[in-house]
């Protein structure tokens, strides 16, 4: 072992030695396949003076079932230097989730107490497969309450950590989608009457949360009936606060709003529930200051991308497509590559779906080179080695959008980068045991290798 080897090597273990062991290690079964058990690192929370809520925070995961809990004695903090509030948040995201990778967790707890006495916890799960990861849930998710918060929230705490990372863990999910129900139950009346001691704005923060929390549950397979329940608690946290005072608040509020009414939308085929998530997409972009809250106002421009995409292929009206390639142009001009590379890239990637959409139903070569472009770009951030999935994911846009350009201008080398793109997400999803996806490539791969044999090419 040369002697940088050996460097990297002490500092490695020296990382482990900081993540302190506070559940008791799950048995695993013996045999091949067998998924290990989820893991959440709870990292120090600032300003946490003598470790009392840090230990209890321990204290509420570890009731979890199934799960495997440390505590990082770290403190994962908003960087200083930014001023604002979303652009810091995501490049704590950024480092939290390289603290996840390094030490092979499934979610990060971490947050703040600040000096108005209330805690902020977020909840960042590691990157999965969802194709929906980055967009909807790559933040995580946050809730404010008083440092001292009732015994009542408690299971809101095991609810917004189950919900924040199981919909996207590759192991099994019965076990905690079962624990997610209980702690669900457990809240369930806050719909009809808030906890006390919380202020409005943490009122609706939790409101909020448990609305994200029984998205989370109707992923893990509780029926659509969870979205209705998640409309509930987030019209029971709008009527807290208002656009005028908390305008943010609000406008995360109404963003999941349409979130859901999007699901619902497309679970039961209805293009008037696309219409009205668009509709509210488009109110919270006119409402807030594009100046003042310039991450936000570029989230909803991306939802609305999003939505528009959707309604275009169930409506088979392409004029949407322009309106969703106008709304990621907006946002764009707001996402910055350099100093959040992960939702740029997300962006990115999304606008070049929609481009590769537009160009085959309008059958034009420009457009068609602009999605290439766009795929190109955002590979250049979602790099093979470090997040596999998302570069298989936008490989795999890459070859679809060289595909449909090489069959109208005949050019080889399209082809080309197509089968070696198809290839490489392949590999990639059947590496990580997505094979029904994997399969869907395959076939692409092949009638790119048969038109590279009928052109001789």
């Amino acid at each position: 072992m040369g002697l940088f080897d050996w460097f990297a090597s002490f500092r490695s273990l020296g990382k482990k030695k900081r993540m302190e062991r506070l559940s008791e290690k799950a048995f695993v079964p013996s045999g091949a396949g067998t998924a290990a058990p989820p893991k959440i690192l709870i990292a120090g929370v600032a300003n946490d003076r003598g470790g009392q809520v840090g230990k209890r925070l321990g204290e509420l995961i570890t009731k979890i079932p199934g799960v495997e809990v440390f505590r990082k004695k770290e403190t994962l903090k908003l960087p200083e230097a930014v001023n604002d509030v979303a652009e810091r948040l995501i490049l704590a995201a950024e480092e939290g989730r390289v603290w996840l990778k390094a030490e092979g967790c499934d979610l990060l707890v971490w947050g703040e107490i600040g000096g108005n006495g209330s805690l902020t916890l977020r909840f960042l799960p590691a990157p999965g497969d969802d194709s929906d990861q980055t967009m909807f849930a790559g933040l995580g998710e946050t809730v404010e309450l008083p440092v001292g918060f009732a015994a009542e929230l408690e299971p809101l705490i095991g609810a917004l950590a189950i919900g924040a990372f199981a919909p996207s863990f590759r192991g099994s999910r019965s076990r905690l989608a079962e624990a997610l129900g209980k702690n669900l139950g457990a809240i369930a009346a806050m719909v009809q009457k808030t906890p006390p001691g919380l202020t409005a704005d943490q009122g609706a923060s939790a409101l909020t949360a448990l609305g994200n929390a029984l998205v989370a549950y109707s992923r893990l397979g509780a029926g659509v009936e969870q979205l209705d329940r998640a409309t509930l608690a987030y019209q029971a946290a709008n009527k807290l606060v208002t656009k005028e005072a908390v305008p943010m608040t609000w406008a995360r509020i109404q963003n999941h709003l349409a979130t859901v009414m999007q699901a619902q939308g497309q679970i039961k085929k209805e293009p008037k529930l696309l219409r009205g998530a668009a509709i509210i997409y488009s109110t919270v972009t006119t409402t807030l200051d594009r100046n003042r809250y310039a991450n936000d106002w570029a989230l909803a421009y991306t939802y609305l991308g999003k939505v528009l995409y959707v309604l275009a292929g169930m409506e088979g009206k392409p004029q949407y497509l322009k309106t969703a390639a106008d709304a990621y142009e907006k946002a764009l001009g707001v996402y910055n590559k350099e100093t959040m590379p992960s939702r740029w890239a997300e962006v990115t990637n999304q606008y070049g779906v929609v481009l590769l959409a537009l160009g085959e139903s309008l059958g034009g070569d420009a457009v068609l080179e602009q999605a290439v472009a766009k795929f190109r770009t955002a590979m250049s951030l979602r790099q093979r080695d470090k997040t596999p999935l998302l570069w298989a994911q936008t490989a795999n846009n890459l070859g679809a959008a060289c595909f449909a350009l090489a069959k109208r201008n005949s050019e080889a080398s399209l082809l080309r980068e197509a089968s070696n793109c198809f290839e490489g997400a392949t590999e990639i999803y059947r590496q990580q045991g997505i094979v029904k996806q994997a399969q869907v490539i395959e076939k692409n791969l092949h009638r790119v290798q048969r038109l590279l044999m009928t052109r001789g090419a």
